[in-house]
């Protein structure tokens, strides 16, 4: 039985030969064509699929009618031209996070989908580990209660870019697990970045957030960190749930609050005792999520949104909102973390 679905890929590099694995193991499914312009990446990729047709040309693949879907695995910054090539040439996409650089183009990639029919989806990764619906689970059974704040970290050294700083590349996970846990509007945002290794490209990033439920959070990202995590912590009024996002760590820790009473004497004006006695501990933790990585379960959200016409929580259309606070961030760091606002259609 011949594939249901033919995809072509635009980039060859570490996180595209992870999606055509990913892609290739997939029932229906066949990875037909990668263009890479180099020269070492392509010869790296045929040896490990031998069956892939490789090109430099990437405007062959918007022209082949043998091709159903493009994977864009470049560069942050040439996201938007390619999707946009891809979908007009009635392709559906995927698109590496985030999708594009601007919220207005964002919208123009979405709009463009819907006209030409076709599925935008956007590599949000984290969405798909099986460890973010169990906190879902948690937080929708009301396990901390009321949620007051969400602090995220990733932290680490390894791949830093040359053309995008760590907002740009590493916040999309943070911002889009927010959205799918939370699901609060984002009111405003404030940022404050530093650029060590490359003038003018932020290594460094911390951002505060308020959302709708007087809730906040912080977003902490940095690619000059000796120790590595991708970890995240909701505080809520009864508990708090701690994750590690690391494939090979993760963990889901769901703590419970001793809360004791406040004061109710004051001696000269001052409480007595001057504390509120308080103390956590571990109620859950979690550590079995199945074999599967998380990209897996991206890819094979695509090919359902596609087969199926199920909306993937990583769709062009949710995803918007990422975009709409990412490039609210860029505001307000080059303001010098000046609170920018969030209206309903952008900063």
């Amino acid at each position: 039985m011949g594939a249901q679905l033919r995809l072509a890929v635009l980039g060859g590099g570490y996180w595209g030969r992870n999606l055509i694995r990913n892609f290739a193991a997939l029932e229906g499914v066949e990875v037909k064509l990668l263009c890479e312009l180099s020269e070492d990446a392509s010869r790296e990729c045929k040896e490990l699929y031998p069956w892939l047709d490789t090109c430099t040309d990437h405007g062959r693949i918007f022209k082949d009618d043998g091709v159903d879907g493009v994977i864009v695995v470049t560069p942050p910054s040439l996201h938007y031209q390619p999707a946009k090539e891809a979908l007009t040439a009635g392709k559906h996409v995927f698109v590496e996070k985030p999708m594009a650089m601007s919220y207005q183009e964002g919208k123009e990639l979405v709009a463009l989908a819907e006209k030409k029919g076709k599925v935008l989806f956007v590599d949000e990764t984290f969405l798909y580990d099986p460890a973010l619906r169990v906190i879902k689970e948690m937080l929708d059974g009301g396990a901390i209660g009321k949620v007051y704040h969400v602090l995220m970290e990733r932290l680490g050294m390894g791949r830093v870019r040359c053309e995008s700083n760590v907002w740009w590349n590493s916040a999309p996970h943070d911002l889009s697990i927010l959205r799918f846990l939370i699901g609060g509007r984002v009111r405003s945002i404030s940022m404050h970045g530093s650029a060590y290794l490359q003038k003018g490209i932020e290594d460094i990033a911390l951002a505060s957030l308020e959302l709708d439920g007087d809730m906040s959070a912080w977003i902490h990202l940095s690619w000059f960190h000796p120790l590595n995590t991708a970890s995240l912590v909701i505080v809520g009024s009864t508990g708090a749930i701690f994750y590690e996002g690391r494939f090979a760590k993760r963990k889901v820790t769901l703590y419970r609050y001793d809360v004791g009473k406040p004061p109710t004497q004051r001696v000269q004006g001052v409480p007595t005792p001057n504390f509120i006695p308080i103390k956590a501990s571990v109620e859950k933790e979690i550590t079995e999520f199945g074999p599967d990585e998380p990209l897996r379960g991206s890819c094979a959200s695509f090919v359902k949104a596609i087969t199926e016409g199920i909306e993937p929580p990583s769709s062009g259309r949710n995803s918007l909102k990422t975009l709409q606070v990412l490039e609210a961030g860029v505001i307000s760091l080059r303001k010098g973390g000046e609170k920018i606002s969030l209206g309903e259609d952008g900063p």
